[in-house]
């Protein structure tokens, strides 16, 4: 699996969709990672706020951090055995926090800090995490309905504040334009939702600091996380045209891995397609020489299907022929295709095909399970730019001195107490009330060799 991408959607918690779980149960806090190294005797900084060290750039990650942030961020069983058994992945995953760590750094040094949206979201996902903990140590003492940790009263005071009626609507104008909604009003009720999911949000934060939750490395590294993820995402549209891969980079990617080498795949459908239009039977070819065993001893008959049942060009292609008529040779991600088609019929609003197919798949090595497809040129596009975008993002790592312990704990539970007063603290920057996409890197999909079904195929050769 990608743990990057785990990562990433593990940590897409909108502050108000979150803070829903706790009107019923507190949750686990969401996903630790990178803090930087204390320095002795240092002040915990302020919200918004970070650390003349941080400023400066430097983050170390220790043995000890990467165990808390693996425990953290509640990883499935399964991926988290295949950390816990493989020094490879471990490794891999600790270099995925190191890259998002720097381009985080680097956006720090290029003054994301201040723009308004990002200083807002920052705010509100420091006061989520911290509540969030809060919640989860008040359950753990015994509590088990959320009015026992913030009470109505307590929420209906804080709104008598001054300060909060501009803040709630700061945060409801960001909410409409970044939440699930991406633009769209939300309704009065909505808006009353919203209200008590912050009100509950800003009161426990407050208790939370109070407890002393701030100095909780676990806390920290959560924080510091979140805060990773928001920035980097921000920063990481400013960089993707540095490692764009170029045509001339894929070609000679593709010259170096004969695997992804399709010449051959295309001369051999290219000869079956003048054999069909030479006037040999197409069904008959099909049983000979289909590569999709769903369709050998058949003919390549995929019966019927609609729109929206295969994959955009083999469906474009197939619903322009007539009855009859057969494709010239059509590239998917599953390989090349001819296509016959037999009948059409009028199917609710639409209509629907009965076709037939020669499937001739790529001559390339089998995708990695779970790997979308893929055409042997964007694989090789996708190899080159995670090339690129690692040796990008390594030579960032280097310059804003960022490091992360790659030989760590990945099972078990990791007990860390929770700094004393004046210790010093991580950086307390925090993540989006929205969800942005960091940069990602994933190992290069090879292409799945089916029929062209689209979501999900109904026959796997």
């Amino acid at each position: 699996m990608s743990f990057r991408k785990f990562l990433l959607t593990s940590l897409a918690a909108v502050l108000p969709l979150a803070a829903n779980a706790q009107t019923r149960t507190p949750r686990r806090t969401p996903a630790p990672t990178s803090a930087q190294r204390p320095a002795a005797r240092q002040p915990t900084p302020a919200a918004g706020r970070t650390t003349p060290a941080a400023a400066q750039g430097g983050v170390n990650l220790s043995a000890t951090d990467m165990a808390l942030v693996v425990e953290g961020l509640g990883l499935p069983t399964e991926a988290r055995a295949q950390l816990a058994s493989s020094a490879e992945e471990r490794k891999a995953f600790a270099r995925d926090i190191r890259q998002m760590l720097a381009t985080a750094e680097e956006a720090k040094a290029n003054g994301y800090l201040a723009r308004p949206e990002l200083k807002l979201q920052t705010e509100l996902a420091r006061a989520f995490v911290i509540a969030q903990a809060y919640f989860k140590q008040r359950q753990g003492a015994g509590a088990s309905d959320p009015a026992q940790v913030v009470t109505p009263a307590e929420i209906d005071a804080l709104f008598n504040e001054p300060t909060t009626g501009p803040q709630f609507e700061a945060f409801v104008q960001d909410y409409t334009k970044n939440g699930p909604g991406r633009g769209a009003p939300i309704s009065e009720e909505q808006r009353k939702e919203l209200r008590g999911h912050y009100g509950r949000v800003m009161v426990a934060m407050r208790k939370g600091v109070a407890a002393g939750l701030e100095r909780d490395r676990k806390t920290q590294l959560v924080i510091m996380l979140q805060q990773a993820r928001l920035l980097a995402s921000a920063y990481s549209k400013e960089l993707e045209p540095r490692y764009r891969a170029t045509d001339a980079e894929i070609d000679a990617y593709i010259a170096a891995h004969p695997e992804l080498d399709s010449k051959a795949s295309r001369a051999k459908i290219e000869g079956l397609l003048a054999r069909v239009r030479a006037g040999e039977d197409f069904a008959k070819l099909a049983d000979e020489f289909t590569e999709d065993p769903s369709g050998k001893g058949k003919g390549g008959d995929l019966g019927w299907f609609g729109r929206g049942m295969m994959v955009k060009p083999f469906e474009d292609a197939a619903f322009a022929l007539k009855p009859g008529e057969v494709s010239g040779v059509v590239e998917s991600q599953f390989g090349f295709h001819i296509i016959k088609l037999e009948e059409r019929r009028p199917a609710g609003s639409g209509e629907e095909v009965h076709a037939r197919h020669i499937l001739v798949r790529f001559n390339n090595a089998p995708r990695n399970p779970g790997s979308p497809p893929m055409t042997p040129r964007d694989q090789a596009r996708a190899a080159v730019e995670e090339e690129k975008r690692n040796r990008l993002f390594d030579e960032i790592a280097a310059r804003r001195h960022v490091q992360v312990a790659e030989d760590y704990q990945a099972s078990g539970t990791i007990e860390v107490p929770a700094a004393k007063p004046g210790d010093g603290g991580a950086q307390t920057q925090q993540p989006a009330a929205t969800p942005p996409a960091a940069p990602t890197q994933g190992k290069t999909p090879a292409a799945r060799t089916t029929p062209a079904r689209r979501a999900p195929p109904k026959r796997r050769p």
